[in-house]
């Protein structure tokens, strides 16, 4: 389960409006998508940070940022904590040390008759500063004393508020973790191969699908451990799921693996798919994929276009995959 403690802490660490109840999320935003979304945000994607910040923005939750400033304003506390420092360093000049120089100078002038006088009139002057100034002078000076700790004390509690940056940087080199846990697969069987579809994440933390094909040995039974393993690239994805959707005929990659020796090939044959693994010296495993699995194939394909863009609509996707893709391919053939 989504601990939203930790999901508000994210969002506000990105300056974003908090989560306060998951059922007042706007409508087409699902907590995938908005933790998606605020992972792609951590990461420096101004695309991911402003969708955020445009749905989470019209909640009427999202009063709870400007409540959350009250740690910001701790810090200008130590301002007046500093100026209170300043008044004890002007203390000293405040001290008895000044005003015996006054009565040395007032002893010249009255020559040698008035120092009598001015023996007198010091001691008064003495007692009367003495208690007023170092009085207040010692508490005062014990007080910034004190507020220096205690401006050390908020100073040393706004890192904490710095401390998810690290945080951020340790979720964004495992991203794949998540991805793993949160894998969506589906499975085709057949009489001779099958094939397995689920989301992966590439080397780049980018969404991706990853197919697995097994030769059959009986039937219903499958040799998973002599399996065929291919991941779509970065370029691969949108043309696959554009075959699929039935937006191009067909598709062919090769060069796969380490000794690119690996190749792919999906075909659309109007009532069903046909998915060919190949591999050097092992030869091809096909699986013919019918309506409903196509169905789940499609579904997968389109999540992980999502995922890679999470501030696109299902709709948004499938319009840019026939505005780009199935028109580059369609100017590329007629050009061949």
């Amino acid at each position: 389960m989504l601990d939203f403690n930790t999901l508000n802490t994210r969002l506000a660490a990105c300056q974003l409006p908090v989560v306060a109840n998951p059922q007042a999320l706007p409508e087409g935003i699902t907590l995938e998508r908005l933790t998606h979304a605020l992972g792609q945000a951590e990461r420096g994607q101004n695309g991911a940070w402003l969708f955020l910040l445009r749905h989470l923005s019209n909640r009427p939750a999202a009063a709870p940022p400007p409540l959350a400033s009250p740690a910001p304003s701790t810090a200008p506390v130590p301002a007046p904590a500093r100026s209170t420092a300043l008044r004890p360093a002007a203390t000293p000049n405040v001290n008895t040390a000044p005003t015996p120089t006054p009565t040395r100078s007032a002893a010249p002038r009255s020559g040698a008759t008035p120092n009598a006088d001015t023996v007198p009139t010091p001691v008064p002057y003495r007692p009367t500063a003495t208690p007023a100034t170092p009085a207040p002078a010692r508490p005062a000076a014990r007080r910034p004393e004190a507020t220096p700790n205690a401006d050390t004390a908020p100073a040393s509690t706004p890192p904490p508020p710095t401390a998810p940056a690290p945080a951020r940087s340790i979720a964004a080199r495992p991203g794949a973790t998540p991805a793993r846990l949160d894998r969506v697969q589906c499975r085709v069987y057949s009489s001779k191969a099958a094939l397995c579809i689920e989301t992966d994440v590439t080397r780049q933390d980018e969404p991706t699908l990853r197919l697995e094909a097994a030769p059959a040995t009986g039937p219903r039974a499958y040799d998973w451990p002599r399996k065929l393993t291919l991941q779509l690239t970065r370029e691969e994805l949108p043309v696959v799921t554009a075959t699929v959707l039935g937006l191009l005929p067909r598709c062919t990659y090769k060069n796969h693996g380490p000794a690119q020796n690996k190749g792919l090939e999906i075909e659309h044959q109007g009532s069903h798919l046909f998915v060919r693994l190949f591999q050097k010296e092992r030869g091809v495993l096909a699986v013919p994929v019918g309506p409903a699995d196509s169905y789940d194939l499609a579904a997968l394909a389109m999540r992980a276009l999502r995922q890679g863009a999470p501030w696109l609509s299902d709709q948004g996707i499938l319009m840019l995959l026939k505005l780009t893709v199935q028109r580059m391919s369609v100017a590329q053939n007629v050009k061949q």
